[in-house]
């Protein structure tokens, strides 16, 4: 329900507790982008934490369902799939240290592209008041864990510095990526 209701008032709205997310053509790659040589290749939605949480972590201001403490209990991925799970021993430290040897962040170019080579991760930005930003210059991707009331983990691969930081973490209110992966 949360990945297709396709609810996109971001245009004013900085909202813990309701689920948006974006879907529209306009989120593409801008053909100037560096890592862009076909130019506007789509990056798919964009989702703040509450979606992607299909509302198990919404901020608890009594309007909404959800809770604001610990770690989502759903997520929008389909049966058998889950949003990755966060930390050097999670689902991205895992990957990371079969690729390039070190479950930790990185900064060596050789390794982000193997990296995003394991995963084929378009570098999609993220999305914020009514402006996909950063596209081919970021890949955001949101992971399950919860960093402090209003922010949570994510990684985030950055082309222009070739850097991987699999523990940054961002406020629940930006829309950025989901990357299912097999439980």
């Amino acid at each position: 329900q949360y990945a297709t209701t396709g609810v996109t008032d971001w245009t004013s709205s900085y909202s813990y507790s309701a689920p948006l997310v974006n879907m529209t053509n306009k989120d593409i790659i801008p053909s100037y982008a560096p890592n862009n040589s076909t130019g506007n290749n789509k990056v798919g939605g964009y989702y703040n934490f509450c979606a992607a949480s299909a509302g198990s972590y919404c901020y608890g201001d009594g309007t909404s369902a959800g809770t604001s403490t610990g770690d989502a209990t759903e997520d929008i991925c389909p049966a058998g799939w889950h949003i990755p799970t966060s930390g050097s021993s999670g689902d991205y430290g895992v990957l990371a240290n079969a690729v390039y040897g070190s479950a930790s962040d990185t900064s060596d170019s050789v390794a982000v592209a193997n990296f995003r080579a394991a995963l084929s991760i378009p570098l999609a930005g993220y999305y914020d008041i009514g402006e996909s930003r950063s596209q081919g210059l970021y890949g955001n991707y949101w992971v399950n864990g919860r960093y402090n009331n209003d922010e949570m983990y994510k990684i985030r691969v950055r082309y222009n510095t070739s850097e991987i930081l699999l523990s940054d973490h961002t406020g629940r209110r930006y829309g950025i990526s989901v990357r299912c992966i097999a439980k």
